[in-house]
């Protein structure tokens, strides 16, 4: 019985790792190489200490970067098989439009600081603190449950999303050129139009910021006081660069989709799509339960205003009504 499990355990472990190796599937060696090259590369560099301490938020920036990357390594690989891309005009629209969300969210990265050495999403160590403190986690484990985590989440599973959020456009650089179509045409406006819309919420929270750290007394009214930003796009939503990168994703893999054709299989194409929106939703969570501790007004802001999807703000009666409808009871 001893070597029957000694020989299920290999057997397990064999076909993981010929699992592991296929990943990602229907891929050349060439992106499977890069793709793995990346995770265990970025996993090994949190290991190297910046200013004193460990860093996990490699991945974070390699967020805007890996997706392009590899829309420009297919881009290529399809003009050296075909001689010519630039007859698939929707699949060269799609592989422009990620190039510049790509470009703006690196510009938007630098000016904050994510690029300098030692930065670190906020977020970060409070997750590594909820680890800590979990209690279902023995304190003898802890550790051990940090690295999976590190490994598995932050660096396997995020760069695979980021994979999957591309694939859509080389499914679309792979099937045969068609023509443009009105809703084509529409689609590849509104995804323009987020970017822009991404854009706009994201230098907005910028100059807010740069007004806060200015910290002169004059200023001190308003959103400065409050500490959070409540005007312009964030009127409408409480994080209108999430609701605007989120859609993006979706509608790019809905103008795939449209632009392959019915007959084209479609399951693959929304995956990386969807699986962000859950996980935007979850990141959202964490973001809205550091901020509700820390800003004293912003529970009422989330009363005030919509979450995700722009919508006019509630007036105060209909605040007070909601108010009164999730107060506890007795």
């Amino acid at each position: 019985m001893f070597e029957c499990a000694v020989h299920s355990i290999e057997v397990f472990k064999a076909q993981t790792l010929r699992a592991f190796e296929r990943f990602p599937l229907d891929e050349t060696e060439h992106i499977r190489g890069l793709f793995w090259g990346t995770v265990i590369g970025s996993w090994l560099l949190t290991f190297v200490k910046q200013n004193g301490q460990r860093n996990y938020g490699i991945v974070d920036r390699l967020w805007p970067v890996f997706p392009a990357g590899l829309v420009v390594q297919w881009t290529y690989d399809s003009w050296r098989q075909t001689g010519d891309i630039l007859e698939n005009g929707q699949a060269m629209a799609a592989v422009s439009l990620v190039v510049v969300w790509a470009i703006r969210l690196c510009y938007n990265a630098a000016r904050r600081g994510d690029y300098a050495v030692g930065a670190e999403d906020y977020r970060w160590p409070v997750v590594r603190q909820n680890i800590k403190q979990c209690r279902f986690i023995p304190r003898i484990l802890q550790g051990f449950v940090l690295e999976l985590f590190n490994a598995v989440f932050i660096a396997w599973f995020q760069l695979s999303l980021l994979y999957y959020l591309a694939v859509p456009v080389r499914q679309l650089l792979r099937a045969p050129p068609g023509e443009w179509s009105i809703g084509t045409a529409l689609l590849a406006l509104l995804m323009a139009a987020l970017l822009v819309g991404e854009a706009v919420a994201d230098q907005q929270q910028f100059n807010f910021q740069q007004l806060k750290n200015q910290k002169r007394e004059e200023e001190h009214n308003g959103d400065v006081a409050a500490g959070f930003v409540t005007t312009g796009l964030w009127r409408f939503s409480r994080h209108p660069n999430v609701f605007c990168e989120q859609a993006f994703w979706v509608t790019l893999a809905v103008f795939c989709r449209y632009a392959m054709g019915a007959e084209e299989e479609c399951c693959q194409l929304f995956i990386g799509s969807f699986v962000l929106v859950a996980l935007m939703w979850a990141s959202v969570s964490l973001t809205e339960s550091i901020s509700s501790k820390k800003y004293p007004l912003y529970q009422a802001y989330q009363l005030r205003t919509s979450r995700l999807i722009p919508c006019v703000p509630l007036t105060n009666a209909q605040v007070v009504s909601r108010a009164h409808k999730h107060r506890p009871r007795n």
